[in-house]
This record gives C-alpha cells, sequence and structure tokens, in this order.
C-alpha cells in the first residue's frame, strides 16, 4: 500500500505547523483544499513538504507539492470516509496511542521537563491538544484495515503478475543463511554486591530524608531519566520489565520501594502517582559492572563450542542448548535467510571473512543496552540475482500483493470521492 504522508509524527503534531509571515508582520495562511468538512491549508502543506525533502533539502521535483497533497488529500478523504461509516475508535485506544507517543518522545528528548520545553506546553496540554488527531488518524488506520488490511493474491496472480513485470523487478540482493550462538558475560559475585551495596547506601539515604530527585541526578546509571529527577513519565501495564512493574504497581503514591532487582540492575522506585491501570513512577537505577575476567570467560565457552561443532557436533543441537539469543535459540541459532543489507555491522563484517560451513571466532555484539560474544556459521551464501519464479516465489507473492493493494486502494479512492466533496484551490 502507498505510503501516506500524512502519517502523524507526534513531535510535528506538538510543535504545529508554522504560520506564512508577511514582512508588517500579518499572519498569512491559506486554504489550499477542501475535503468534506476538513481543509487543508497552505502551512500544513509546507510542514509535508520539508518533512518529505528533510533527507534531502535540495530536491526540486516539480511534482513533489502536487503528489504531497494528493496524498493528504486522500486521508482526508479516507477520514470522511470513516464518518460516514461511523467508525468509531475507543476513547481508551486513543489515550493509549497518546501515552505511547509521549514515552516515545520523552526518552528521545531525556526527560518531560526538556519535552516540554521544546514544545512550549505541557504534557496534559499536548494530550488535549492533539487527542482529536489522534482519534482521526485511528479512524484512518482502522478503515483502511477493513478495506485492504487482508488482501491476499492467488497463485495465479502471482504468476501473471511475473510474467507482465519481471524485466522491470528489482534484482535480488546478496543474501545469506546463518547460524549463531549467543552467550552473555556473567556478572562477578563482587561486582554485583558492590552494586547492591551502593544502592543499598543510596536508599539509606532517602530513608534520612534525602531528595529522591537529587539522588538520581547524582548517582542514577540512567541517564535518560536522571536528567529529570528519575521520572520515567505516566506509562500503563507491558511498558517495564516485570520485576520492575511489579514493586512499582505494588507501592503507595509517594512510597519508596526496597531495593528492585532486574536484568539491567538494581532499582529503587517511588510512585509518584496512580491511575487505574497507569502509574508515573521515578527510579535510580544502579548497574552492574562487567569485567574483562568475565568477558574472557564468555569467550573461553564459545571457544570451547566451536571447539566441539570441528570435532563433528551439531551446530543447531549446541545452538538450542547454550545459545542465550531467545528468539533464534528455539531455531538452531537460525537467522533465515537474510539481506547482507539488513544485518548488524558486526555481523555482516564477520560473515564477509566466512565461506559456506566455516565457523567464525568469538565476536563482540553491541545490542541495545547490553552486549554479549557470539559465534557464526554461515550456511549458505546467495549471490545477487534476477528475480525468478521458482527461486524467489515468495519475493514475487509480496510484490503482487503490494500491487494488487495499491490497484485497490486507487479503485477506492475514486468510490470515495464520488460520495465525498472535495476541492482543490489554485496552487
Amino acid at each position: 500500500m502507498r505510503p501516506h504522508l500524512l502519517t502523524f509524527c507526534f513531535l510535528l503534531l506538538f510543535t504545529g505547523p508554522g504560520l506564512q509571515a508577511q514582512d508588517d508582520g500579518r499572519v498569512l495562511d491559506r486554504i489550499v483544499a477542501v475535503v468534506g468538512n476538513e481543509i487543508i491549508t497552505e502551512s500544513e502543506l509546507q510542514l509535508q513538504i520539508l518533512q518529505a525533502t528533510s533527507a534531502n533539502p535540495g530536491d526540486t521535483d516539480p511534482s513533489l507539492r502536487m503528489r504531497i497533497l494528493e496524498a493528504m488529500m486522500n486521508d482526508k478523504l479516507i477520514l470522511a470516509q470513516a464518518e460516514l461509516d461511523s467508525v468509531v475508535v475507543p476513547p481508551e485506544e486513543v489515550t493509549r496511542r497518546l501515552d505511547e507517543q509521549v514515552r516515545r518522545l520523552t526518552r528521545a528528548y531525556g526527560s518531560e521537563q526538556r519535552l516540554e520545553e521544546v514544545v512550549g506546553m505541557t504534557i496534559a496540554q499536548m494530550k488535549r491538544e492533539y487527542r482529536d488527531d489522534i482519534r482521526k488518524r485511528l479512524m484512518i488506520e482502522m478503515i483502511q484495515q477493513q478495506e485492504l488490511g487482508m488482501i491476499e493474491v492467488t497463485h495465479r496472480e502471482i504468476t501473471d503478475f511475473y510474467r507482465t513485470y519481471r524485466d522491470s523487478l528489482p534484482p535480488v540482493p546478496e543474501q545469506v543463511q546463518l547460524r549463531q550462538i549467543v552467550r552473555f558475560p556473567r556478572v562477578t559475585d563482587d561486582f554485583k554486591q558492590a552494586a547492591r551495596d551502593k544502592a543499598q547506601s543510596i536508599l539509606d539515604s532517602l530513608h534520612d530524608g534525602a531528595s529522591f530527585e537529587e539522588m538520581a541526578r547524582r548517582h542514577s546509571d540512567d541517564p535518560g531519566s536522571a536528567r529529570s529527577g528519575g521520572n520515567l513519565g505516566l506509562a500503563r501495564r507491558g511498558v517495564f520489565v516485570r520485576e520492575f512493574e511489579e514493586a512499582a504497581f505494588a507501592l503507595a503514591e509517594e512510597k519508596i520501594s526496597d531495593i528492585v532487582e532486574t536484568q539491567f540492575g538494581f532499582h529503587i522506585i517511588k510512585l509518584l502517582e496512580k491511575k487505574g491501570e497507569a502509574i508515573r513512577p521515578q527510579h535510580i537505577l544502579v548497574k552492574v559492572e562487567k569485567t574483562g575476567e568475565s568477558d574472557q570467560s564468555t569467550i573461553d565457552t564459545l571457544n570451547a563450542l566451536r571447539a566441539r561443532i570441528l570435532a563433528g557436533e551439531s551446530f543447531k543441537e549446541l545452538a538450542m542448548q547454550y545459545s542465550e539469543d531467545e528468539e533464534t535459540r528455539k531455531f538452531g541459532g537460525s537467522l533465515g535467510t537474510i539481506e547482507v543489507s539488513e544485518l548488524s555491522d558486526e555481523i555482516r563484517v564477520v560473515q564477509q571473512r566466512l565461506s559456506p560451513g566455516e565457523i567464525s571466532e568469538p565476536f563482540k555484539l553491541t545490542l541495545d543496552r547490553d552486549y554479549a560474544y557470539a559465534i557464526l556459521q554461515l550456511q549458505d551464501r546467495i549471490p545477487q540475482h534476477p528475480v525468478s519464479l521458482e527461486d524467489d516465489y515468495q519475493r514475487i507473492a509480496n510484490f503482487a500483493r503490494i500491487f494488487k493493494q495499491n490497484r485497490l486502494y486507487n479503485e477506492w479512492m475514486e468510490k470515495i470521492k464520488d460520495n465525498v466533496y472535495w476541492d482543490i484551490k489554485e496552487i
């Protein structure tokens, strides 16, 4: 399905479109299109053009303005049709999406305070200001899913598509089939106890009257929340890891937890606010440092596993037994068939040095909030090649499905245009 340029980037929603200003200080913003009960203004159009060209500011495609306006009008048309069809979005779903967007932006800017400074309004004001915009976006998504979300293609449609368009289909990029065994360095008991002792010292200071906010700023190992005194924002169940969530939801407002251990370290939690199934916690995190000794022990374990595989044992069986990557362990460490361009930087570099069947030396993997070590087996390398029905059936099926979705989308839009008033002003 064609991408919609009016997909709400929440920060752009919050900052809002800037209006055109004349030399005499008067604000100028004209209507460029009307769709049903909705309008599209020049400033809204310019904002979308700016968003579309942000990666390439020098883009001077003369048709870009019209294409973006058409995409914006299509969203307005779909919204009008959703209203005609009486599509209703549950209020709790709007709240969930708003909370999700605020949490994402809070993480990006480090704190709610910094986000409020950038946007120029409080979190509560943001949610009131843009609640209706989010509701409309969800209405659009719901009716699109109802109309186009379950499209399937038959074998006949796939083969007909291939015969018609095979000369214009892009080649299949280089692909590899890989297996991995991943191990995380263990934290030594001495370092773990040192981290717990530090957390206990902080907790004792809090019980003696120290400011939670100040202690978080000075001592928390979570830089994203430390700047805001440990404030994690309002969050519903399911956002935090299990141990943290259970402890936080068990607290009464303004109460402080005992030390809580999670995969990230030791936490001290204070509950600021509880609203039904949502809470606003603060926390102080003390991470447990790993050592060169624990890293070397992990590397030694992987070298021993590599030696066993080279001696004839199955990589797949050992991956299922020893790998600590939950997503791939149950599949014997298999990453499936994957395009080289989609690999992480570390894996892409390592696999380049392997021939089919070879196993890498242990190497370091950088993860989101941690790191690990791994060994890699290259099972097969598939060079770039022209797409073929025999070897790339699923890839062709995906192209055929998108082609069908686009065709049905265009037909649907023409039907909507017959039911909804629309008009493009001079642009």
